[in-house]
């Protein structure tokens, strides 16, 4: 209020004309207000300025600057049609604070709007990694892989002993791979494939010479990380929309590079494909909580999905 006063009256202490000024300029003060904010807005949208006190600064500066030349050039154009006496210095300097004030309470409210959508982003994120991990862990302990592992367990009982050892090795490996990283947002790359090796030693012994997997550069790059379980769940993703007989062959090559994985099989397409379990769609999300995006591809005769490294 004492602003306005200083602003619109040469006496401060007669209350009904500063009533009535006050009034009048409050529709100017909301629109000084709204230009504010979107220059503000615009400077965020933006994202030029990262740090949050040098966004403040160069905030005020660009609005205390637009404001305070549109209220020079209003005030000499309104001088051209009604002759009055226009003191700059005296009109602007409280012009300028005002205007600093309705900065700050913007930048208090855009700032609370961010920790709120941070926090939001966050629990989104927690949510998301804590689903991909049931679901990992799902998609290996459920009913239909179990059944089918300790079927091949008991078949080879029967042929050879020192196979059904390491078969029950690589089981437990996969378990206990899976059981460890439950924590973990990221693997190294040599961990990820150690994992997929166990892994693929369960899926030859059951589809035989109908699968072929083909690991190139594995040794390359072994402390990249990798979202844990992710080129596993690209080979099951495989073997399970595709075609694998030994008549139709899947190969699936896996092939490191310095910043990506590419991993692309043969698309031989079954009929009709159970939906249930690990699917693209949840790995991309974990990726997107890294900033990363795999990219997927399909040609007539290939399925591609390139993963980036985290780190």
């Amino acid at each position: 209020m004492y602003t306005f006063n200083l602003l619109t009256s040469d006496n401060p202490y007669l209350t009904g004309d500063f009533l009535c000024l006050f009034f009048l300029n409050l529709p100017i003060c909301i629109l000084i207000g709204l230009i504010d904010y979107k220059i503000i807005q615009r400077i965020y949208e933006s994202g030029v300025v990262k740090n949050l006190y040098l966004r403040f600064l160069v905030d005020i500066l660009l609005a205390t600057l637009f404001v305070t030349a549109t209220s020079i050039c209003v005030n000499w154009i309104t001088s051209l049609f009604v002759p009055f006496e226009y003191f700059r210095l005296r009109t602007t300097l409280p012009l300028i604070l005002w205007n600093s004030f309705i900065v700050l309470f913007i930048e208090i409210f855009r700032y609370s709007q961010q920790q709120v959508e941070v926090e939001k982003q966050l629990a989104i994120a927690q949510k998301e990694k804590a689903l991909y991990q049931f679901e990992a862990l799902k998609n290996q302990i459920n009913p239909h892989f179990l059944f089918n592992s300790l079927n091949v367990l008991a078949s080879l009982s029967y042929q050879d002993a020192e196979k059904t050892n390491l078969f029950a090795k690589k089981l437990s490996g996969v378990y206990r791979y899976l059981l460890a990283t439950h924590e973990h947002s990221v693997v190294t790359l040599k961990e990820e494939l150690s994992f997929v090796d166990s892994y693929l030693f369960l899926e030859y012994i059951r589809f035989g010479e109908a699968l072929h997997v083909k690991i190139q550069n594995s040794t390359s790059f072994p402390n990249k990380k990798v979202i844990p379980a992710s080129l596993q769940m690209l080979v099951e993703n495989a073997l399970k929309h595709n075609i694998c007989s030994v008549s139709q062959p899947l190969s699936v090559y896996i092939t490191v590079f310095e910043d990506k994985i590419v991993v692309r099989n043969n698309l031989q397409l079954r009929n009709s494909v159970n939906k249930g379990g690990i699917g693209l769609e949840n790995l991309k999300k974990q990726y997107a909580i890294h900033e990363k995006q795999i990219h997927v591809e399909q040609t007539d005769t290939d399925f591609i999905a390139i993963l980036p490294f985290i780190i």
